[in-house]
């Protein structure tokens, strides 16, 4: 059960330490972030700090067509030799697919990632639909071109897509069965399900978005792919225990949800967010004044690990990091270590549990942030009833 760091601004020392102290298994590189020709000194810096993490490039090329835009926010990226801003029809040419996964795969592989991730476009609507029919005809070039180096490290191939299209579920389950059968397979896909804002949580907070979800993993998995999802938070848990390799998180909103509202111009200035506490026993994250008031009412809420001490009075926001990776590899271990079936009663205990302890807090009369509340714990557990289903474990 793996955790990743998504690395985006504001980075600081977070991921340095989080895979120093073994909290976290390894980090995602944004080249919106980080300039090309300071990344091989960071991998390096990564590497250092722990040789056995994984480490990997996110080539965002699927922001090609928010990068036509003079206002786009796509930061670095226009750097990166492999990001260029292409139209669809130039997409729908198989040559043009084949060039840039050529020149994209040409530069991380010179770099000292530990696998490769190739490129490709967001499908905004459906997956019946012009762009998924260009996504996939990515995903099924990019072993073929991979091959022409010689490289023999894990291929992953993105898949990003908007959660609406999960609710198509005949087209989404006829694209599933399509990945899944191909000539050339990748040895994994790296999933990314985008919502319409980082802010909105009900975008991914919704049952029938997180049983697709873990649908994805649990189809692709049983069919010996790796799955690495991206931005996935705290969903991370219960898509490894659906069968998951892999999930990521950072330390900003725009690191922790998957939106193109990254790359959208914004108006104003962005307040810094408020410090917070990751409890995993609520499954959510709850201000670090309401989990200093809430420590001597409901202990249950604290995890009782090592960077819990970090909150008195007051953490960094290295440690809020810190502090958060901890949590989730704590439910990573504890809902993603059986089979299926047992995973997925592990997932409707905590589920209880969180929901016996926001009653607790509810009857003393302690009101709670927004954020902080248990808005979310209805279609967590809807969302698995759905999985269930759909998978024919219920």
């Amino acid at each position: 059960m793996k955790l990743y760091a998504q690395q985006g601004y504001g980075e600081g020392e977070k991921i340095f330490q989080g895979l120093h102290e073994g909290i976290i298994n390894g980090a995602i590189l944004s080249p919106r972030d980080l300039k090309p020709d300071v990344a091989a000194a960071k991998i390096a810096k990564y590497k250092a700090a722990n040789p056995e993490a994984d480490l990997l490039i996110d080539p965002q090329f699927y922001a090609t067509f928010a990068g036509s835009s003079e206002m786009a926010r796509v930061g670095k990226l226009p750097e990166w030799s492999h990001f260029t801003s292409e139209r669809k029809s130039e997409l729908e040419i198989t040559a043009n697919v084949e060039a840039i996964l050529h020149r994209t795969l040409e530069q991380i592989i010179s770099l000292p990632v530990t696998s490769v991730i190739t490129p490709n476009i967001y499908i905004s609507r459906s997956f019946d639909s012009r762009e998924a029919v260009i996504a996939k005809n990515f995903i099924r070039q990019a072993r073929s071109v991979y091959q022409r180096f010689g490289d023999n490290r894990p291929l992953f191939v993105t898949l990003a897509v908007c959660r609406e299209a999960l609710l198509e579920r005949g087209d989404f389950e006829e694209f599933l069965n399509d990945i899944t059968m191909l000539a050339e397979p990748p040895e994994g896909f790296y999933v990314l399900i985008g919502s319409r804002g980082t802010e909105v949580r009900t975008d991914i907070f919704h049952a029938d978005v997180i049983a697709g979800w873990m649908l994805m993993n649990h189809s692709l998995s049983i069919n010996g792919f790796q799955i690495i999802n991206g931005f996935s938070d705290l969903l991370t848990p219960f898509l490894l225990a659906a069968g998951g390799t892999a999930g990521a998180s950072g330390w900003f909103a725009n690191l922790r949800t998957f939106s193109l509202d990254r790359f959208q111009p914004t108006q104003g200035m962005a307040r810094q967010p408020i410090l917070r506490y990751l409890s995993a026993a609520l499954l959510n994250r709850v201000t670090f004044t309401e989990k200093d008031a809430l420590s001597g009412m409901v202990p249950e809420v604290l995890n009782g690990l090592p960077h819990d001490v970090d909150y008195d009075p007051e953490p960094d926001r290295t440690s809020e990091a810190l502090q958060a990776w901890e949590a989730l590899q704590r439910l990573n271990n504890t809902l993603g270590a059986g089979d299926i079936e047992e995973n997925m009663t592990g997932c409707n205990l905590e589920i209880s549990r969180a929901e016996a302890l926001y009653s607790e807090i509810a009857g003393l009369g302690f009101g709670l942030d927004r954020k902080s509340g248990s808005d979310h714990l209805e279609p967590l557990r809807e969302g698995i009833h759905v999985f269930k289903k759909m998978t024919g474990l219920d």
